[in-house]
C-alpha cells in the first residue's frame, strides 16, 4: 500500500484546504495523548511540552480544537477545561458540549428514539434492555465495563462502555435481539488496561475498547451536530485519529489526518482507498499528531 504521507510544508490544493481549518476535532486516546494519557510526554514516555506548545500555537492561529472522543462527559470536561478548551464531543457522539464555559450541551442520539422528559438518561434506557448482565455474563474474563479509569460505567450517559477482546459479530447478534436501535463500536486497541479489572485476556492479545450505542451514532455525526448547531461550513473542519471510530470523521469534515499508529487498524487499508484526500501523520501517536498540527499551521502561513 501507497501510504499518502502528510508533508512537513504542504503544497498546493492540499495546502489550500488546510489553510481554511477553523476547527480541529481530535481524537483522544491514541492519538492526541501520550503514554498514560499524558500531556507532558512524546510517544517514547519521555518528558515533553510539544503538545501543550502546539496546542497554544493553534489557539494563536485561530484554531478551536475540540475533542472527540469516547469518554464521559465528566472525564471530557476535565480534560478540556484542563487543557485550555471551550468544547467537546463525549461518549462517542452522544453528549455535544458546544461552549463549556456556559455549560451549553444536548444528547445526541442519532436514530435511536429518546425523550429527555422520561427522567432517563439513554444510558439508562439501554440498561433496562438487560443487555450489561447479558454482555458479562456470556464473556466471563474476556469482556467487561470500561470503567473509564477507576471511574465507573455508571458514570456513562449515552453509551455503555466495555473493554476485552470478542468476536464483533456476535456482539451484534446480541444487539439484534435486543430490539432496540443499537450499534457495536469498535473504540481501537487499548494501550493499557487501569485498575480494578476482571480481564483475563490470552497472552498477546491486546484488547480493544467498545460502546455500545444508539445506532447511526457515532463520531462524525456527533461533529456533524455540533457543527449544524454553530453554523460551522464543513470547509473550516479537520478530524484526526486513529481507529475505524475515528476514520467515521471524515465524512463529515473537509480534511482528515490519521497518525502512523492508525495503520494498524484493520481497516486502514480499506479507508484510505476509499478517502484519498486523507492524510497520514508520520510518528506514534502524540508525535504524529504535533507533525499533523505542525503541518497545518505551517498552511496558515504560521
Amino acid at each position: 500500500m501507497d501510504i499518502p504521507y502528510l508533508p512537513e510544508v504542504p503544497t498546493g490544493e492540499l495546502r489550500e484546504r488546510l489553510a481554511r481549518v477553523r476547527y480541529v476535532f481530535t481524537d483522544l486516546d491514541g492519538t492526541m495523548m501520550g503514554p498514560g494519557s499524558s500531556v507532558l510526554a512524546n510517544a517514547s514516555g519521555e518528558p515533553s511540552l510539544d503538545l501543550v506548545r502546539t496546542l497554544l500555537e493553534l489557539r494563536q492561529a485561530g484554531v478551536q480544537v475540540v475533542p472527540c472522543s469516547g469518554r464521559n462527559r465528566a472525564m471530557m470536561r476535565e480534560d478540556t477545561r484542563l487543557l485550555g478548551l471551550n468544547a467537546f464531543i463525549g461518549e462517542m457522539g452522544g453528549i455535544v458540549m458546544t461552549d463549556l464555559s456556559h455549560d451549553t450541551w444536548e444528547y445526541f442520539t442519532a436514530e435511536m428514539a429518546f425523550d429527555p422528559a422520561c427522567g432517563l438518561t439513554p444510558h439508562e434506557v439501554i440498561e433496562q434492555t438487560g443487555l450489561c448482565e447479558a454482555f458479562i455474563s456470556r464473556y466471563p474474563g474476556m469482556l467487561e465495563y470500561h470503567n473509564d479509569m477507576s471511574a465507573g460505567y455508571k458514570h456513562r450517559e449515552v453509551t455503555i462502555g466495555l473493554r476485552g477482546e470478542i468476536p464483533d459479530e456476535e456482539a451484534i447478534a446480541l444487539l439484534d435481539a435486543s430490539g432496540m436501535a443499537l450499534d457495536w463500536a469498535d473504540n481501537g486497541f487499548l494501550n493499557y488496561i487501569s485498575a480494578p479489572t476482571t480481564l483475563q485476556l490470552p497472552e498477546g492479545v491486546r484488547g480493544r475498547a467498545f460502546n455500545v450505542m444508539p445506532k447511526g451514532l457515532n463520531k462524525g455525526r456527533g461533529i456533524g451536530r455540533f457543527c449544524e448547531i454553530l453554523g460551522i461550513p464543513r470547509e473550516e473542519t479537520l478530524g484526526i485519529g486513529d481507529a475505524a471510530s475515528d476514520f467515521l470523521m471524515a465524512d463529515y469534515t473537509g480534511a482528515f489526518i490519521m497518525v502512523e499508529n492508525g495503520l494498524a487498524d484493520p481497516g486502514a487499508e480499506e479507508f484510505l482507498a476509499t478517502h484519498p484526500e486523507a492524510r497520514v501523520a508520520p510518528g506514534r501517536i502524540v508525535d504524529a499528531w504535533v507533525a499533523g498540527m505542525r503541518s497545518l499551521l505551517e498552511a496558515k502561513g504560521r
